[in-house]
């Protein structure tokens, strides 16, 4: 097996270029093409106007981050087909979000999710959920700088230092240029590269294996195709329940609560728009999220008799960087076809930060600054220069994590640790009216803990990989593409999931708990304690318009019941007395 690295041609490096250009031009045009930018609601909002059709697509470019392009193949390369049945939450949490939550929001007449909490619970809450977004949006937008910069130069010519300030200038670039709509057209155009990269790789993949049946054939008999156990338990890695749990609950709290998401939400004229946008975004979602599946399946069947990770001379270090090693030994002699898929990472990329971007911008104006200067002028210039210092500390902080390797695993450990309890506080604010500010404030604090403790305390469970065979000698990448019999190949070792065998007694977690966890930890605790708190003042009104319209519809159908239920005796007796006056009186 061949160690050196993919060196780009010409028509590799003019896609690359021409991507960025795109990217970049896409911010001048809506810049000087009548897009006015005079307030902040047309600058971060869009003014409202947008239609549906780029926002349902922004909608899942900026969930699926290049960090997921690449991990969720390297994921069913190693332990087969389990994440696949994420979809399953991935159907269910936009539809929540669109019918629970965004009624709301459009409402309260709101640019962040944030402001929400204020008005429903208090400024406290807001400054505490919003504070904690900005922490994990600088952490997740240099990760997701960093990774796939560090994922390419391991396997291609592409140096990891021109990667992480061409792909940051560009989106601080048009993020602050154009605006909203800018980044909203630009993830179109960087969606269809995605698909591109991923539709390349499926075809080629399926061509030199034999077709899609091969493929998955193959799998079979290496047993990567798995179905996850119905179970509730706890130490199992993967089971039925704790994946759907865990996308159920990552993806309604992105579509509800998370700001990427509802800054492009809030882009629609009403409510109606806004679900149609929503739900129109879950097959693109789910259909982008089983092609990296595929994909990670064609890795299997290409390199199943001759693992890159295992084999002597391991060309790679890490699962990640699974999929430009591909593009690297299957795409090398199509000249253009390697820019291009690497164009589709760089895409993966570009749209996550450039939102990622946008949204800082939104909170830190919205949630801090305007607070403290209501009448500030100049608002719009503030905001765009809050954008380019963010994607500057950003750029920054990716060169920092280069050196501080370990802080990537943290980052995303941190990024998981506050999905729950964020989402257990809109929960709350929006379905009882029992819910105060200390009480969800001491619920997130909870959350927090108990995730914290699980993510660094207890060890986690490991799972072993599913067994590679490392015949690498006997053949060459070109031979990996015969269709010859498979045998399915003996196991091999991974020092990566070996661990200590006087813990094997113990209880060890399974890390997909973590997320449902702190959830339910935040919400028991949260109204626990606004219930005590409750006991000692008086019950604040809850205005409707910040409850969702299925509670109300709910309470309004409780409330009729008792009315009727009221007066239904003195209806009947009156009713009697009627009859009985009226007998008396013909007879």
């Amino acid at each position: 097996m061949t160690t050196e690295k993919l060196i780009l041609s010409i028509p590799d490096f003019a896609i690359l270029a021409i991507t960025l250009l795109i990217s970049a031009s896409i911010g001048i045009y809506f810049r000087f093409s009548g897009n006015k930018q005079k307030t902040n609601e047309e600058y971060l909002l869009a003014g409202k106007d947008m239609s549906i059709l780029p926002v349902a697509v922004s909608l899942m470019a900026t969930y699926f981050s290049a960090i997921t392009l690449m991990g969720m193949p390297a994921e069913i390369y190693l332990y087969g087909t389990n994440m696949t049945f994420l979809n399953i939450g991935f159907f269910l949490g936009p539809a929540i979000a669109a019918y629970l939550f965004i009624p709301i929001y459009f409402r309260a007449g709101i640019s962040t999710a944030y402001e929400y909490l204020e008005k429903r619970f208090g400024r406290s809450t807001r400054t505490l959920l919003s504070s904690l977004y900005v922490i994990q949006n600088i952490m997740y937008t240099a990760v997701a700088l960093y990774a796939p910069a560090l994922a390419l130069n391991a396997v291609t010519s592409i140096s990891l230092e021109i990667s992480i300030v061409s792909i940051g200038f560009v989106c601080t670039f048009y993020s602050a240029m154009g605006g909203m709509k800018a980044v909203l057209w630009t993830d179109v155009f960087q969606t269809i590269l995605m698909y591109v990269c991923l539709l390349t790789i499926v075809i080629k993949g399926c061509l030199d294996l034999g077709g899609i049946t091969q493929v998955f054939r193959i799998a079979h008999d290496g047993g990567r195709l798995v179905v996850p156990k119905f179970s509730f338990n706890l130490e199992s890695h993967y089971t039925m329940i704790s994946v759907v749990a865990v996308a159920l609950i990552r993806t309604t709290g992105a579509y509800a609560v998370n700001q990427e998401q509802v800054q492009r939400i809030m882009t629609l004229r009403n409510s109606k728009r806004a679900t149609i946008a929503i739900l129109l975004s879950v097959p693109i979602f789910v259909t982008f999220n089983l092609l990296c599946c595929l994909c990670g399946l064609i890795f299997y069947a290409y390199f199943r008799t001759c693992d890159p990770l295992t084999s002597p001379d391991k060309p790679i270090q890490a699962a990640d960087q699974i999929i430009p090693f591909y593009i690297a030994t299957a795409l090398n002699a199509y000249p253009g076809l390697p820019g291009l898929c690497i164009a589709g990472i760089f895409s993966a990329s570009l749209s996550s930060i450039s939102s990622q971007l946008n949204a800082f911008a939104a909170v830190m104006t919205v949630n801090f600054i305007k607070p403290v200067w209501p009448n500030l002028s100049k608002s719009v210039l503030l905001t765009k220069t809050l954008c380019i210092l963010d994607g500057i500390l950003c750029i920054t902080l990716s060169f920092f994590i280069n050196s501080i390797g370990n802080l990537i695993k943290t980052t995303i450990i941190v990024v998981g640790t506050i999905v729950g309890p964020n989402l257990a506080v809109f929960l709350l604010g929006c379905l009882t009216t029992t819910a105060n500010e200390e009480g969800v404030i001491l619920g997130v604090v909870a959350g927090l803990a108990v995730s914290s403790y699980l993510n660094f305390g207890p060890a986690l469970s490991t799972y072993p990989r599913l067994p590679f065979s490392n015949e690498c000698h006997y053949q060459n990448f070109t031979s990996n593409v015969t269709n010859t019999p498979y045998i399915t190949p003996p196991p091999t070792i991974d020092p990566l999931n070996t661990h200590d065998p006087s813990h094997e007694d113990s209880f060890r977690l399974s890390y997909l708990w973590i997320i449902p966890f702190a959830t339910v930890t935040c919400l028991i605790i949260s109204y626990i304690s606004s219930f005590i708190v409750r006991c000692f003042r008086d019950k604040p009104d809850v205005p409707t318009k910040y409850m969702t319209p299925i509670r109300c519809c709910f309470s309004e159908h409780v409330s009729q019941k008792k009315i009727s239920k009221k007066f239904t005796p003195l209806l009947n007796e009156e009713i009697n007395f009627q009859m009985l006056e009226t007998a008396t009186i013909t007879s």
